[in-house]
């Protein structure tokens, strides 16, 4: 039997072959009637893409577990990128549901993906911040044959269909050199871990060690860093910021994570912000407001809301096109600055 073509399928729905395009390969807003009735047509002439056949052949819904905390602005920005991918897709019968873990609780992860994969989900989007514990996650998709996207960290020796991030080495190095900047010698620098979060996070570990290395590349005195550990109050940086202002000595800091705006008020409070150059990360409100007002002078900017995107865009990729995917989705490191914030937005 013949196959029905698209101009065919348009004669007969009285649309344009544009609509009936937007309707087979799920792109652009087509009220609903029509979607049905181009559909209806497109299946008795046994038309046929890869779309339309595999949404055809699903008639039902297609699940993706998503195992993220969401506990600050960086990781709600990550699942509004999500939310917006699945509402394009959600023609194709694509539900997303949402396995909040505490990044404070090893269990927590644990429990939460546990659930996740008890549910047989069709794909899983996952951030591996716990690496022990994601090692035993992965083996448990693997074992049921469940394909996983990692957003915003990597993990090797895990085999994901995809890894959607920067690359927190790279990122390290990137923040040593803008720390660096008219410095030739290298510049004295504090690195300011939060032991709450940053203590489960391999993210840091790697930007951290990132930082680390350009110093050694340069040739630069390893002595000049310094890591600060941070227990609960930011308060506890000023002991060591002071003993460098009293010797009048610049002292240029790096937060690996999105707390920068704390670190920025305590130097600003301490009022020798004219020695000292803050670089950390996230486009998050307070970030924002300090980049502003000159109290940060870089962020590294991760596109969270793309991330999330992209994760749900490969599973649907995958899923329904069937199609090859590209293994390591690596997200530019963008640098914001007070002049070009309005861009990064």
């Amino acid at each position: 039997m013949a196959k029905i073509t698209i101009k065919q399928i348009a004669e007969k729905a009285g649309v344009s072959v544009g609509t009936v395009d937007r309707v087979l390969h799920n792109r652009g807003e087509v009220a609903k009637e029509t979607r049905e009735k181009v559909l209806k047509i497109a299946k008795e002439g046994n038309y046929s893409t890869n779309v339309f056949a595999r949404s055809l052949k699903l008639n039902q819904s297609l699940r993706i577990a998503v195992i993220l905390p969401d506990d600050n602005e960086y990781w709600r920005t990550q699942n509004e990128g999500i939310n917006l991918a699945a509402t394009q897709y959600q023609n194709l019968g694509i539900i997303v549901e949402r396995y909040t873990f505490d990044r404070h609780n090893k269990d927590s992860f644990l429990n939460q993906s546990t659930i996740a994969i008890d549910s047989k989900p069709q794909g899983v989007i996952l951030a591996p911040l716990l690496p022990l514990e994601t090692l035993e996650i992965c083996e448990a998709l693997r074992m049921k044959n469940i394909p996983f996207v990692f957003v915003d960290s990597n993990l090797s020796g895990t085999s994901p269909l995809a890894f959607i991030g920067q690359d927190s080495r790279q990122g390290g190095i990137l923040a040593a050199k803008l720390l660096n900047l008219g410095f030739e010698n290298g510049q004295r620098a504090l690195i300011l871990r939060f032991t709450d979060f940053d203590s489960l996070n391999k993210t840091l570990d790697e930007r951290i060690a990132g930082f680390k290395e350009f110093y050694i590349q340069k040739g630069f005195d390893e002595k000049l860093i310094e890591e600060v550990i941070i227990d609960k109050d930011v308060e506890e940086i000023h002991p060591v910021l002071n003993y460098h202002y009293q010797q009048n000595e610049s002292i240029h800091l790096f937060i690996p994570n999105s707390r920068a705006h704390q670190v920025a008020h305590q130097v600003m409070a301490n009022g020798n912000k004219h020695l000292s150059r803050i670089v950390g990360y996230d486009l998050i409100e307070e970030n924002i407001s300090c980049l502003n007002n000159e109290l940060i002078e870089f962020i590294i900017h991760q596109n969270p809301k793309v991330q999330g995107r992209l994760a749900v865009e490969t599973l649907y990729k995958k899923l329904i096109l069937n199609t090859e995917i590209e293994s390591k989705q690596l997200m530019q490191l963008d640098i914001i600055t007070k002049e070009n914030l309005m861009y990064g937005l």
